[in-house]
């Protein structure tokens, strides 16, 4: 059977998971930016530390989603739309687990140990040293830019739905709301 909205719970990860996603780019920005020191280090943790979040959030959403499934999509949009909805919704569920899972990969093979918040190891077992760790690196750069520009297509897609064809795709995302 499939819902007519979206549960709370589903709501609660997509923002939940947005907001770290958010926070992710500056931290990231910054720590590569910044020169050696105990800033650097310390963003880097949480840069880590927040990823690894994010992982554990989406594959929560994945199983709250392929339990409960989610609504379908507004009445009346081009059969493009829906197909681009499909697509670019299918593109973010691969990126917000392969992201994270590169990140975690990389670091593990250069720059272990990896800690969840300071305090929990995590570390993979990647062997390969530096070469390895890069390379992983380099491919969730190129990933987390990628995932960066679905975010935002992803935000313009909802607000053009909102400001534009007013048709409750946004509002059936926003807590406390059933569309």
């Amino acid at each position: 059977m499939t819902p007519r909205s979206y549960a709370p719970s589903q709501k609660v990860l997509h923002w939940v998971v947005a907001i770290l996603v958010v926070v992710l780019v500056p931290i990231a920005l910054a720590m590569a930016n910044l020169p050696d020191g105990a800033l650097k280090n310390a963003l880097y943790e949480w840069h880590k530390s927040f990823g690894l979040t994010v992982l554990a959030l989406a594959l929560a959403r994945l199983l709250v989603r392929a339990a409960r499934g989610a609504p379908p999509l507004v009445a009346g949009l081009p059969a493009w739309q829906r197909r681009a909805a499909h697509a670019s919704h299918l593109a973010l569920y691969a990126l917000i687990v392969a992201v994270p899972l590169l990140g975690w990969a990389g670091t593990s093979a250069c720059c272990a140990p990896v800690m969840l918040y300071f305090t929990l190891p995590l570390t993979l077992p990647v062997s390969g040293g530096m070469p390895v760790g890069e390379a992983i690196l380099r491919v969730h750069q190129v990933a987390a830019f990628t995932l960066v520009a679905l975010v935002l297509l992803h935000a313009a897609a909802a607000l053009h739905h909102h400001l534009v064809r007013r048709d409750g795709t946004l509002r059936r995302m926003l807590p406390g709301r059933t569309g």
